[in-house]
């Protein structure tokens, strides 16, 4: 996928220079490498139920080069808006220890489906092979207000509905799935019963569990 047809706006930053937004790039990087790792997931922070990369693994994905200033210009917004989609996923999360409210945990929900959207936008250009799948991956967005938790669970977040790929697309895939999990579990149940609360949890904790891999994929 070439870059100019990337379906990605980037975040607008009131700074005219190149040189200028660097700053902020490492602002972003430093934050999220400090933002808390779910305690079930620590252990094995490269691994995920569907794919699993060790270490020496991601070193050697396939990337991109970045070429130009205008793909370097989006790197770094897609560093910005990966580091404020940690910090959002962990508000969201915390929140629900509290009385939870529909309304705000659709809104948290849909910032942060939009946002994966974005940063999917960008691996497909960073990593190509992964082109196909997570394109397939976002016909989930048109199904939203009908599908079931099952189809969802099957086919996206399982891949019955996605063409083969490499484990590294697996991991992008999940800054997209998981907060559309999150709408799916409100849709069927806006009184939230505690079951509820505890799938949004679930999601949530795992998609946290993604984001520094997936830093390491596209951004590095």
């Amino acid at each position: 996928m070439s870059l100019d047809i990337i379906p990605l706006q980037v975040i607008v930053i009131a700074m005219p220079s190149l040189s200028k937004i660097q700053p902020l790039t490492l602002c972003a990087l430093f934050l999220g490498s400090f933002l808390p790792v779910p305690q079930n997931l620590a252990s094995n922070l490269l691994a995920s139920s569907g794919a699993k990369l060790d270490e020496a693994q991601v070193q050697t994905v396939e990337k991109a080069a970045i070429t130009s200033a205008d793909a370097e210009q989006q790197r770094q917004a897609i560093a910005v808006m990966l580091a404020e989609y940690e910090l959002e996923g962990r508000k969201l999360l915390d929140g629900l220890d509290g009385v939870a409210d529909r309304n705000q945990i659709d809104r948290q929900a849909s910032a942060l489906l939009s946002a994966g959207e974005e940063i999917m936008g960008w691996a497909r250009f960073r990593l190509q092979q992964c082109d196909e799948y997570l394109g397939k991956a976002l016909e989930l967005k048109a199904m939203m207000p009908d599908i079931t938790l099952e189809v969802l669970e099957r086919d996206y977040h399982h891949d019955g509905a996605l063409p083969q790929a490499p484990p590294e697309c697996y991991h992008i895939k999940d800054t997209f799935v998981h907060p559309a999990t999150v709408l799916v579990l409100t849709r069927d149940d806006p009184a939230l019963e505690q079951e509820t609360i505890a799938g949004i949890k679930a999601e949530l904790r795992e998609v946290l569990g993604h984001t520094e891999v997936v830093r390491r994929l596209i951004i590095y």
